[in-house]
């Protein structure tokens, strides 16, 4: 037996579901997201995540001896530590725990982990260097920056504030940012 109230529930709920999906996409390969992100008082982190075949195009166009893409091999995630740590160029001004101001110091990667994956790899840094209270960033990210065509998004994440900036080649692959972690 046919329930018209059933039948209309069902459709009320089909185009409702449909109103509101958004279509989704694979990922560009010329795309890259970068994360910076405080995870606790003093603890920051530096995330990369970006499709295989895109870290390795630009691995090879960038160091010479690299091998080719292999997910288990220990000297092709040694050359990506490599490239990614020599692509991160950031400073920042600021004041340490004691007021004492910091001018444009140069932070750097420290421990890491990486995970290889032909959908989405992603490689996860410690931050060195981060003062307790920072003014000003400049940041010049080269990873990715190869390929002219290619974008690279980068979010600065501390706490419930979020900040998105597009690098490309219009900018340079680098942009600037004042008062943003200000407390």
């Amino acid at each position: 037996m046919f329930n018209i109230n059933r039948f209309i529930s069902l459709l009320f709920i089909s185009i409702f579901i449909i109103s509101f999906s958004v279509p989704t996409f694979a990922h560009d390969t010329n795309i890259a997201t970068f994360q910076i992100r405080q995870i606790k008082d003093q603890q920051w982190m530096y995330e990369v995540m970006t499709p295989l075949s895109n870290l390795d195009k630009s691995l090879q166009a960038s160091i010479k001896d690299a091998p080719k893409a292999d997910l288990h091999s220990v000297k092709y995630k040694q050359k990506v530590i490599e490239y990614i740590k020599q692509g991160f160029d950031i400073k920042i001004t600021g004041s340490d725990d004691k007021n004492i101001t910091i001018e444009s110091a140069k932070l750097s990667l420290g421990k890491g982990r990486i995970k290889l994956n032909d959908h989405l790899s992603v490689v996860i840094f410690q931050i060195k260097g981060m003062p307790e209270n920072i003014s000003k960033m400049d940041f010049h990210l080269t990873n990715m920056s190869e390929n002219l065509s290619h974008n690279n998004i980068l979010r600065l994440i501390q706490g419930d504030k979020n900040k998105r900036y597009l690098l490309n080649k219009e900018n340079n692959f680098s942009g600037s940012i004042v008062n943003f972690f200000s407390q």
